[in-house]
């Protein structure tokens, strides 16, 4: 008899834990972008996105990005690398005024942080918030730095609902950042 209760109390236990177990993990790669001149870690799995695709995304855009890694629209990584002179003792003012100019251009935007970082010896500028894009809400980190001379941006986008799955991923993506000047 004491089989019998066991059965159901043991089973609806192992199924409120797997209801609740963390997000998967996701496996990190070593890359080199952008003509081997930055070291990062991606997500195993993402891809170059096409130019075909580049060129769709960002009809419209001001600019684009030099390259972008994603998997299939779910998440993605963009790479900027401008034409802006920066050094490491302008990093500061480049936060500065991306975070005015974000709060400017996205009132609504609820803010998780930006900032400052020291990463592998370098300042890196940062800015973590959602904001809302094309009628649904966006996680983005947002974090550059100086390379050879000149600002690289680098952006992980995904969908409101994805926040807790890709959070800490774009977090350890930024913390893994390395130029190879």
């Amino acid at each position: 008899m004491k089989k019998v209760v066991l059965f159901p109390a043991t089973l609806c236990l192992l199924l409120f834990l797997t209801a609740f177990r963390p997000y998967a993990e996701v496996e990190l790669i070593k890359k080199r972008v952008l003509s081997e001149r930055v070291e990062i870690l991606i997500p195993k799995g993402f891809e170059v996105m096409s130019e075909q695709q580049m060129d769709f995304n960002y009809a419209r855009a001001q600019s684009r990005p030099s390259v972008i890694y994603t998997n299939s629209k779910e998440a993605s990584l963009a790479f900027t690398y401008t034409d802006n002179t920066a050094d490491q003792d302008m990093i500061d003012i480049y936060a500065a005024n991306f975070y005015k100019t974000y709060t400017k251009q996205f009132k609504e935007a609820k803010w998780f942080g930006n900032g400052i970082k020291e990463v592998s010896g370098r300042k890196v500028g940062y800015l973590e918030l959602m904001k809302p894009e094309l009628g649904h809400e966006v996680y983005q980190l947002i974090f550059f730095t100086d390379v050879e001379g000149k600002l690289l941006m680098c952006t992980f986008t995904c969908a409101d609902r994805q926040k807790p799955e890709w959070e800490t991923v774009a977090k350890q993506i930024m913390s893994s950042f390395r130029t190879n000047e």
